[in-house]
């Protein structure tokens, strides 16, 4: 979990701007975040916010400051990558739960303003480390065809290959293991 941290010129006290940070979410229960070249400052709850430029200690930021000072930048940040894991049966024909996943794809791209797709195909062990970079490529084509076929209107559509790299299951070299031939798709 990413710990996030805001930064927002505020009117403090009714008169001076003064820049203050704040902890956005929980930190994921690491401790908060050190403030300061010597680390003495401290965000530890989400809502805490400190002075930047002061000796203050950590307060607590009104649910009305928040959304005065962030709530417009927060807006703006571009959505998640949405992340669709394709697992390949031992024949090339995609059963219902597939279609259903590239039907997902497609609706996940269609919801954002400027979808880049990137469709990558992964290998087990079984084999060249070569020759699988180029099943796994193949795999990705053919998904990325299928995705063209459906309709996928994408500003840009990547296909890649990991092959045997990225494991989903980890496993010694020459081990057969379905779970790692798949194909992954990211819509951003």
């Amino acid at each position: 979990m990413q710990t996030m941290v805001l930064l927002a010129m505020s009117a403090m006290g009714g008169c001076a701007q003064q820049s203050y940070v704040m902890l956005a979410d929980d930190n994921g229960g690491r401790g908060g975040v050190a403030l300061g070249e010597d680390g003495q400052r401290r965000l530890e709850v989400t809502g805490q916010g400190m002075v930047i430029a002061g000796t203050g200690q950590a307060y607590a930021v009104s649910e009305m400051r928040r959304k005065a000072d962030f709530d417009r930048a927060l807006a703006a940040q571009p959505a998640l990558p949405e992340r669709f894991t394709l697992h390949l049966a031992s024949s090339s024909a995609l059963d219902s739960a597939a279609e259903q996943l590239l039907d997902s794809v497609l609706l996940a791209a269609r919801r954002r303003d400027y979808p880049v797709v990137t469709v990558i195909g992964h290998t087990d062990t079984l084999g060249h480390r070569a020759a699988n970079e180029q099943v796994g490529l193949r795999r990705a084509q053919a998904v990325a065809e299928l995705l063209r076929a459906k309709g996928l209107e994408a500003m840009e559509l990547r296909v890649e290959s990991h092959g045997e790299r990225n494991l989903l299951v980890a496993t010694p070299d020459a081990t057969a293991e379905p779970r790692n031939r798949r194909v992954e798709i990211l819509v951003r």
